[in-house]
């Protein structure tokens, strides 16, 4: 699911490094960010609501996205270098792209079952 998303975020860099550095620096920071929150995500509901629930670990994964996720942003954010505007161009492709991919996936779930 990442996959597609971390492919798709780079080819839009690559796509804003012919208008803008800092444009380019965004769309790979935002999108590069929302990958591993989203990865962070998985993993703690995972451990949370998996096969073998486990408090420590889903605990440990909170702790994972929340404080270094979130204040490794707050880092790139006050960046000079890096467009605010990129960053939520690369967020965005991210997460339409794995939207997308659990649409299709769930889709064809669905198809299999009836």
């Amino acid at each position: 699911m990442l996959n597609v998303g971390v492919l798709a975020m780079a080819i839009g860099a690559a796509i804003a490094s012919l208008v803008d550095r800092s444009l380019a620096l965004g769309v790979a920071a935002g999108g590069l960010w929302n990958a591993a929150s989203l990865w962070c995500l998985t993993k703690m509901l995972a451990s949370w609501l998996g096969p073998s629930p486990s408090k420590r670990r889903a605990i440990g994964w909170l702790l994972v996205k929340f404080p270094l996720l979130y204040g490794g942003a707050i880092l790139v954010l006050r960046a000079r270098t890096v467009s605010l505007i990129g960053f939520g161009i690369g967020f965005t492709i991210v997460l339409v792209s794995a939207l997308t991919v659990v649409a299709l996936h769930s889709q064809r779930s669905l198809a299999r079952s009836h």
